[in-house]
């Protein structure tokens, strides 16, 4: 027998301030709320943004902090819980995205209160979350404690499960892969695709597209050092997006090497393009790869992390071992070189996509986990 849902949803940050974890929070959002569950997102008030707010239908609540730094956490912190613990009797489930300093307040208040609290893990293996809490003082206690609490643990994918279980030993973890719209992110014609090639003022030939930040993590320079060196054909390089790394990237720049700044209707170089690239060292599972491939494109990525669960090697995409520069070469020169491959591997990313990865069947699958 199912019951009513309320499910509060912890971000320190949320729109219009959106990374990975803030777009998931959103888009699940909005998701549940198609089915009925009652979300609303509490955050942080920052920037003279207002205390309520509606983003998409979503009640956002956003609480009072001061200061900067850890100041500002402590009193973000100290709003959250209090909230929780004067208002429990409207929330049944708490959803926190990323273990952040949030992550304690909202866990313990729903261990005295008895309530349900998820605690989804943001990262890769070895450079997110988990690895960096473990170098720092604070971070270890963090972690102590949220050992102690027993949280329902999620991690996007089964390495960063893994990585859980050796970091924090015996916690309840459960992979559940993020979610991605589907008819927002869909191929299109290649009429179509032409038209938008135009409209961006991208050059002819086979497009490879990067969209995220310009991090070292990334290594978009290595990739682009050995795109130039490859039997690259008429194809070129559009990476899209910014970071640390920009001013480097655009040092490499060229008419057939695009940096681009991020694009607000991103659905648009997506089906603009015809390869999505992720060379990344150690990857979580990409909103930025699952939109791609709902778009219709193949992968070309490093066989790491999320990357490496989501791609069916030779059916949906190509992947190389992150530091074999020479099979990175090898897979380019494939896709260059072999008419139709990057659209026969793009239609089966699109069809593993809505199988496996939409947002409704994610939306599906945390309503059963909140249930438990």
């Amino acid at each position: 027998m199912s019951y009513p849902l309320s499910v509060i949803m912890v971000s320190a940050n949320f729109h219009p301030y959106v990374g990975g974890a803030e777009k998931q929070a959103l888009e699940l959002s909005v998701a549940l709320k198609r089915r009925g569950v009652a979300v609303r997102v509490f955050t942080r008030r920052v920037g003279g943004l207002p205390a309520r707010d509606e983003v998409r239908g979503v009640p956002v609540e956003r609480l009072w902090c001061a200061g900067t730094g850890f100041i500002n956490a402590l009193t973000f912190m100290l709003s959250l819980g209090l909230w929780l613990l004067r208002r429990s009797a409207q929330y049944s489930v708490v959803h926190v995205h990323l273990a952040g300093s949030p992550a304690l307040p909202a866990v313990l208040v729903g261990r005295l209160l008895g309530k349900r609290v998820l605690l989804k893990l943001g990262g890769g293996r070895g450079i997110g979350e988990l690895a960096a809490s473990r170098n720092s003082f604070s971070g270890r206690l963090k972690l102590s404690i949220l050992f102690w609490l027993k949280p329902q643990f999620v991690a996007v994918t089964h390495d960063v499960a893994q990585e859980c279980a050796q970091v924090l030993g015996t916690v309840p973890v459960v992979v559940q892969p993020n979610g991605v719209d589907t008819a927002r992110y869909h191929p299109v014609s290649s009429e179509e695709k032409k038209a938008l090639r135009q409209k961006l003022g991208w050059p002819e030939g086979l497009a490879f597209l990067y969209v995220g930040r310009f991090s070292p993590e990334k290594r978009l320079d290595w990739f682009l050092r050995i795109w130039s060196q490859s039997k690259n054909g008429s194809s070129f390089v559009a990476l899209v997006g910014q970071g640390p790394e920009e001013s480097k990237l655009r040092a490499l720049s060229s008419s057939r090497i695009l940096i681009l700044p991020p694009m607000e209707d991103i659905q648009q170089a997506y089906a603009a393009a015809d390869v999505f690239i992720l060379p990344s060292i150690s990857e979580g599972l990409s909103n930025a790869l699952l939109e791609a491939m709902a778009s219709g494109l193949p992968v070309l990525g490093s066989r790491v992390g999320g990357t490496a669960e989501a791609v069916e090697e030779g059916t949906t995409g190509l992947l190389f071992d992150p530091q074999d520069g020479r099979a990175l070469e090898k897979n380019l020169e494939r896709f260059v070189l072999e008419p139709g491959l990057a659209e026969r591997m793009g239609m089966a990313a699109r069809d593993r996509v809505v199988q496996t990865y939409s947002l409704e069947l994610v939306a599906q699958s945390y309503e059963k986990l909140y249930r438990l």
